[in-house]
């Protein structure tokens, strides 16, 4: 018995982890996006900050698949619940 309370209780706390995570990588979501729209927009007049535009996608896409990956664990834990 006490070994099932001890997996519910991490069970739990993954959850809890889990689930701040997914809110802020959202947070990051935005935030990168915005900075990368806002070099899409200054790459119209110049290209000087590409390599920097380069950059941001890479990490938003980096972002997202971790996203991804921490939305897939949370529906795994949350199962278990």
């Amino acid at each position: 018995m006490a070994l099932d309370e001890t997996t519910r209780q991490v069970n739990r706390r993954a959850v809890n982890v889990l689930d701040e995570a997914d809110y802020r990588l959202k947070e990051a979501d935005m935030n990168v996006l915005v900075a990368v729209q806002g070099l899409e927009g200054l790459s119209r007049v110049t290209n000087a900050h590409d390599p920097a535009l380069e950059n941001l996608r890479t990490v938003l896409n980096q972002v997202r698949n971790a996203q991804d990956d921490v939305a897939r664990r949370l529906a795994a834990e949350s199962e278990g619940e």
